[in-house]
């Protein structure tokens, strides 16, 4: 944010929100857009390969963890990919396998909370 408040030559002190300056400049935040769309792809990457980083990323490894609280996992990105999508965990993983299918999934995440059947 701070690069389009220094497009709009607003400073912090104004007391302007991030949503003040985006209405300003005429652009949105798409930031979380972007984060959802790369873990859908990167997703459909590594389901399309067997290999070690698979095995780490799914958690198959065995092991403790630290103590505290606990990180967030590849397994919950897989879950909020399946919401993402509008389809299930084993549906997403079986469409990852062809490439041309994935492309046309991940280019389009929905948002958090919404289905595919409501958006028709």
């Amino acid at each position: 944010m701070w690069i389009y408040r220094r497009l709009a030559k607003t400073s912090w002190k104004d007391k302007k929100t991030n949503q003040e300056v985006c209405d300003h400049l005429g652009t949105k935040r798409e930031i979380a857009k972007t984060i959802k769309t790369r873990k859908i792809k990167y997703f459909g990457h590594n389901e399309r390969h067997t290999s070690f980083l698979k095995d780490v990323l799914e958690g198959k490894i065995e092991g403790s963890r630290p103590r505290g609280r606990q990180r967030r996992q590849w397994v919950d990105d897989i879950v909020d990919i399946a919401e993402w999508t509008g389809k299930g965990i084993r549906q997403c993983t079986a469409e990852a396998q062809d490439r041309e299918k994935w492309r046309s999934v991940s280019s389009q995440p929905l948002e958090q909370g919404r289905h595919r059947e409501t958006e028709k």
